[in-house]
């Protein structure tokens, strides 16, 4: 008898602990990472960078902590002694963690933001400027990546004919880097240019 109550308590702490755990540090990496880099550039980020090693070490890691998370609610869920409103309030704290862990995975990759708190939605734009090419061109491409050297990704649906471009697809709190690159006539792009960066501030 004493071995079979207990089970439910122990289980509960679990729960509760892996999703607090979870909780903390997907909010550490999603909202209070970028607030602190933008107010002291001098602190070293703690966010893993997309698709490294350790980003996919934390993801790992953090699916064995959901999986394990999942399965202590289940126990929980069909244990009939267990008082309805825990089984409700780990349910909802499970779900919690489930979405914010959904946005951890899209803000580390660099995608906007789908969870926004209220004091930190401001629309931001970065303006790009660049020289002309001293050949003749059709117009300019524009890359975009949020890793430096490389991974880019064309932002602009058609060429571009000035020697400026405006960004309005960015999320708070992300560092992208971006290159152009000159296309002839022909259809075929010069090399980089040369990378430059943008820190989208977060407000709090």
């Amino acid at each position: 008898m004493r071995s079979g109550s207990l089970l439910p308590s122990r289980m509960k702490r679990i729960a509760w602990g892996l999703a607090s755990v979870l909780f903390f540090f997907t909010a550490e990496n999603i909202w209070i990472d970028p607030w602190l880099r933008n107010k002291s550039h001098g602190i070293p980020p703690l966010v893993p960078e997309a698709l490294s090693g350790a980003w996919f070490l934390a993801f790992a890691i953090g699916g064995i902590a959901l999986t394990l998370l999942i399965v202590s609610l289940i126990l929980l869920i069909r244990d009939p002694a267990l008082h309805i409103w825990t089984k409700m309030g780990t349910g909802i704290a499970v779900l919690v963690v489930l979405l914010l862990s959904v946005e951890w995975c899209r803000v580390t990759n660099g995608q906007p933001a789908v969870i926004r708190l209220q004091a930190l939605r401001k629309t931001h734009t970065v303006r790009l400027t660049w020289e002309a090419s001293i050949s003749q061109v059709a117009g300019y491409n524009v890359y975009r990546s949020t890793t430096p050297g490389g991974n880019y990704v064309r932002i602009n649906t058609s060429l571009v004919q000035g020697l400026t471009y405006t960004d309005n697809a960015v999320a708070i709190g992300v560092t992208y880097y971006y290159v152009a690159r000159a296309v002839d006539a022909r259809g075929y792009e010069s090399v980089n240019s040369k990378e430059t960066s943008a820190a989208i501030p977060i407000l709090w």
